[in-house]
């Protein structure tokens, strides 16, 4: 059994009547859980009986899951993780039992027995399913003397209060002896919300069921897209599918039938002009088992490269082993194809460089990826997109140990952000049915690809996107582009820790800078007492948080014992 484990019966009151150590949460979508899962577990072994209150603060009404997997979201949204990866008990020490803390697919096995593939990408509504049962476990196996209280109201202030904390929300204002910020994508914020918009203009596309309806955008009506990443799939999908269009699939090939009520047609726009390219499909691209030998020398020589007291330098250090790891994964899935003159780091390197400095016509975006799709689905012979792609994918594990907490140098970071970036488009796509889907509109002419690095001139409420003295009218302007990271929300509780002093962001890199129990660094260098702040605004400090994985962060097990600590010396 696990050390996680369901109460039988109370347990024997506190000698002392002594005032409740009180713990606040603002903020628990899945980030938040895991923190307070752990809580729980190590609560359940510690030898404190003391009463201990946590009082959660999310708006959503399903904890665990947050806006972003939210059970009420159209089935036609799909997750971009594989569900064989997400296991809300993954950290439970000892065996466990499968039936009472089941990963995913065994959740999914006795619930949607249909969906229970370890390689497949499920509707995030279901994942959503998944992480509130998760959610009411851990209630479940929270000890008598520990009181659990969700409230569904968003923290607005926070004020130092002596050593301990008060949080505001717009009801009320309570002191606590610890307080975790976990809000991850602040509810989906645009950055165009905080302007006054016409209607011609929707700030942003979550949640759709809201953002996208036929009021907002009448059927038939021309739009323009910014943003032509994985928010972008989802207005597109949410604009067809979700309006009744058809999509299906024979022999691998996607075809969309019109239903009338869809959008006519969609006009994504973006800075780079470049796509997101496709996962591969674990069912239909073989590829040979040395590879993993591959990623694992790759992981290991990143791991055992010397630190120098700068940090580790990208381009010089990280960048060639990239290369080098690439290089000889595309020579081993392409036999006989390099008899003479096998690729080079030096030559990969060109090719990157080449394709980051590319602009691509639409055309050319519509054959990039067909033959992208084609490799994911195991048709043609994976290529340099692949290699480097499945490369940073593989090895980030290694990269997000050897870069968080201040591993990269300072002067290092605007060269990794801008890979970044890019792997976000080579690396971490939709999966290859996804793809399918968007050729399916591109071939049936709602997608247009002609003005890819177009512009949105606005004048009184009339729209044209234009390109190279080229011009269209558009009957709506869509947001699809979710704020960086660290654009927090002027009224954000992470922009008064900030203003305030009790946080800093990491030099170079930008994000809150907090230690490995995710207390945060305040200006004058001192670690807060009794604050946290875990989860996606520690982006850069912290590498790698936009993920359901429990296995590449340890920062939720760490708070939760460091909790524990000042629950037991107090």
């Amino acid at each position: 059994m696990p050390d996680l484990i369901e109460q039988q019966g109370p347990l024997t009151a506190p000698a002392s009547k002594r005032e409740p150590f009180r713990i606040a949460l603002a903020g628990c979508g899945p980030k938040g859980m895991y923190c307070l899962e752990r809580l729980i577990q190590r609560l359940n072994q510690s030898d404190s009986r003391g009463e201990i209150q946590i009082i959660i603060f999310d708006p959503e009404n399903v904890p665990g899951a947050g806006p972003v997997y939210h059970p009420d979201q159209p089935h036609y949204l799909r997750m971009n993780y594989a569900s064989g990866l997400i296991d809300t008990w993954s950290e439970t020490p000892g065996s466990r039992e499968k039936d009472e803390y089941p990963d995913l697919v065994h959740w999914l096995q006795r619930h949607y027995p249909e969906m229970a593939d370890p390689n497949g990408f499920i509707p995030r509504a279901v994942t959503g399913e998944y992480l509130a049962d998760c959610y009411k476990k851990i209630l479940q196996c929270s000890p008598a003397f520990c009181s659990i209280e969700h409230k569904q109201q968003k923290v607005v202030d926070i004020q130092r209060s002596g050593n301990r904390w008060m949080l505001k929300t717009n009801v009320s204002a309570e002191i606590y002896d610890e307080v975790l910020i976990s809000i991850g994508h602040e509810g989906w914020r645009s950055t165009a919300d905080n302007q006054d918009q016409p209607e011609t203009v929707i700030p942003h596309v979550f949640p759709v069921t809201e953002m996208l309806t036929y009021d907002r955008i009448p059927a038939g009506s021309h739009v323009a897209v910014r943003g032509f990443a994985l928010t972008f799939i989802d207005a597109c999908l949410a604009l067809t599918e979700g309006r009744g269009g058809v999509f299906s699939c024979q022999q691998g090939e996607w075809k969309y039938q019109r239903s009338g009520n869809e959008v006519d047609c969609i006009l994504p726009f973006s800075r780079s002009g470049r796509p997101m390219f496709p996962k591969p499909d674990i069912h239909r691209l073989s590829l040979p088992d040395q590879l993993e030998t591959i990623w694992e020398q790759g992981r290991s020589r990143l791991m055992h490269l010397d630190q120098p007291e700068q940090g580790l330098e990208f381009k010089t250090m990280i960048w060639p082993v990239i290369l080098q790891t690439a290089a000889k994964a595309l020579v081993l899935v392409n036999p006989g194809q390099f008899p003479e003159m096998k690729p080079t780091t030096k030559q990969l390197a060109h090719w990157y460089n080449q394709w980051t400095s590319s602009t691509c016509s639409g055309a050319e975006v519509f054959t990039l990826l067909k033959h992208a799709y084609h490799v994911a689905m195991g048709r043609e012979r994976p290529d340099e997109i692949w290699a480097v792609g499945e490369t940073f994918r593989q090895l980030y594990s290694a990269l997000v140990r050897r870069i968080s907490h201040g591993g990269l140098s300072a002067s290092s970071w605007h060269e990794f952000s801008e890979c970044a970036i890019e792997m976000e488009r080579l690396a971490f796509g939709p999966p290859a049915e996804n793809v399918g889907r968007m050729l399916a509109l591109i071939e049936a002419g709602v997608i247009n690809l002609d003005f890819l690095k177009g512009t949105v001139v606005q004048k009184g409420h009339t729209l044209k996107l234009t390109q190279q003295g080229t011009a269209i009218d558009v009957d709506r302007l869509l947001h699809a582009v979710i704020p960086h990271s660290q654009q927090f929300a002027k009224d954000s509780i992470l922009s008064k820790i900030i203003s305030s002093g009790w946080a800093r962001c990491i030099q170079g890199a930008g994000g809150i800078e907090v230690n490995r129990s995710g207390r945060p660094v305040a200006v004058t260098g001192e670690r807060m007492h009794g604050l946290a702040v875990i989860g996606r605004a520690t982006e850069g400090c912290v590498l790698g948080n936009d993920t359901l994985t429990r296995l590449l962060h340890k920062h939720p097990d760490q708070w939760a014992r460091s909790v524990c600590r000042r629950i037991q010396q107090r």
